[in-house]
């Protein structure tokens, strides 16, 4: 396949307290000594995993990888290395990714109108869905069951099938004029991923097998991602914007897929120039493709750690406060995950959190 330049342009298991439980296997990472301020992070989860206290909310988990070793670890109650957490919107990153897998495939087109549902706009495209400037209607402001789109497509009229409820929604603005946080544009993704890779694939079940055998041999297995699990719609339509379980020792892998440009145990899982794709910034400065940015301290919109933390660090981000960072200028991917409060005062918290953990950990 050429080269191309990604950023031209703009199963019997069950759920409990946001935890996936069931038997599985984690594959050991090779540890070392964390480079850097060690009591610093020690200060830092004390601080963030003091019940009521904590200015954080509930802390789950905290794994930090330096240079593909594993360097820091600490677990809340009834969680450690085994514990599937529920990822949210982090899964918006690992559809970046499987989207990546299948170009490198050469199954699909981002720039390419869409095949899974017909729309007047041929500019809607992959491209515009994983930038989030496709321009569809789309409110998701809160999570309210009144007013928030995401809680009517996950729990309300578009439960039964989230692309198809996503397809419908109307073009707002024209597709590359304006940004949008929408998990039903990585719905509709998710979607066209599985028509270009199972165009034969049509019931329910046999949609969900063939992504889901897909996602594991081609994304899970090369990472040793031995936890992770992914969630579909009852048409068979992958969660493409909300749902993967995994540990946070298997979030931490895929954070280093990305800090290792798409490298993987010399092998190469995504095309060359997807992460940077990932990585540039769209119509919004904080957000790429499927992953949010650091920006410099006084731009608005701001990044999490408001320009106070490392500024090469991107992430992906789950609602209620689940983050895997990746720092290319500390060789380190920080893995947090938890429960908070869903607002900007929270983030702005978590950030605030972030920044020194990030910042005691030493150049690469």
């Amino acid at each position: 396949m050429k080269r191309r330049d990604f950023a031209i342009g703009l199963g019997g298991l069950s759920v409990l307290g946001g935890v996936r439980t069931g038997a599985a296997t984690p594959v050991d990472w090779p540890t070392g000594s964390l480079a850097g301020d060690k009591a610093a992070i020690d200060k830092a989860w004390a601080a963030g995993s003091t019940g009521a206290a904590s200015p954080i909310g509930r802390s789950d988990a905290l794994v930090v990888a330096q240079n593909g070793r594993l360097v820091y670890e600490r677990y809340g109650p009834d969680h450690g290395p085994a514990t599937r957490h529920v990822s949210w919107s982090m899964a918006k990153s690992f559809t970046q990714a499987l989207a990546g897998i299948a170009v490198l495939d050469g199954k699909i087109d981002i720039d390419a109108p869409l095949k899974s549902v017909a729309h007047p706009d041929p500019g809607l495209t992959l491209r515009r869905l994983l930038t989030l400037t496709d321009g569809l209607k789309w409110d998701e402001n809160d999570y309210s069951p009144v007013s928030s789109d995401a809680t009517r497509m996950l729990y309300g009229a578009g439960r039964l099938n989230g692309a198809a409820y996503t397809a419908k929604k109307p073009q707002a603005y024209r597709p590359g004029e304006h940004w949008n946080y929408s998990t039903g544009a990585y719905q509709l993704a998710a979607a066209e991923l599985q028509l270009n890779l199972f165009p034969t694939a049509r019931a329910p079940d046999q949609r969900r097998a063939a992504m889901a055998g897909w996602i594991r041999q081609r994304l899970f297995q090369p990472l040793g991602m031995t936890t992770g699990l992914a969630e579909f719609d009852p048409a068979g339509g992958f969660y493409g914007g909300s749902l993967i379980y995994a540990s946070a020792r298997d979030y931490a892998r895929f954070g280093e897929l990305y800090r290792l440009n798409g490298v993987w145990g010399g092998q190469r899982i995504l095309p060359e120039g997807w992460v940077r794709f990932a990585r540039t910034p769209t119509l919004n400065p904080t957000y790429g493709a499927g992953f949010w940015l650091e920006t410099k301290a006084g731009v608005t919109p701001a990044g999490m750690m408001a320009g106070q933390g490392p500024l090469d660090a991107f992430c992906a981000q789950g609602h209620a406060g689940q983050v895997i960072m990746v720092i290319p200028s500390k060789a380190a991917v920080i893995v947090r995950l938890g429960l908070m409060p869903d607002d900007d005062a929270a983030w702005r918290r978590l950030g605030q959190w972030f920044a020194p953990v990030a910042n005691a950990l030493a150049d690469a």
